[in-house]
């Protein structure tokens, strides 16, 4: 017996936008706001090398956090797609083809 799948394209359509937005928001401001942090006036050379290291360490960090949001997102955008191709498909299969005018 075949059994259902139901899967809410649109909301998987969602997902991926919304990766999207997460994708260009924590690529454009996570860093501007750490790298001016660390010109902000801490006062001590060791406190200042710590928000340094930090920052370098998040920047690194932040770059697989972007590899990672951005693979997920485009693997979300393929499923909707290969999800709808499949079940155009499957209407097609099913439906019976018009006859061509003046013929029976």
């Amino acid at each position: 017996m075949a059994q259902r799948i139901d899967i809410d394209l649109e909301r998987v359509r969602r997902v991926a936008d919304g990766l999207s937005l997460l994708h260009a928001q924590l690529g454009s401001t996570a860093a501007t706001a750490l790298t001016t942090g660390a010109h902000s006036g801490l006062g001590t050379p060791r406190s200042l090398a710590a928000v340094r290291d930090f920052v370098d360490d998040w920047a690194v960090r932040r770059g697989r956090l972007l590899e990672s949001i951005e693979a997920v997102g485009t693997m979300a955008e393929q499923t909707a797609a290969a999800f709808t191709q499949v079940d155009d498909d499957l209407a097609a299969s099913v439906t019976p083809a018009q006859p061509v005018a003046g013929t029976r």
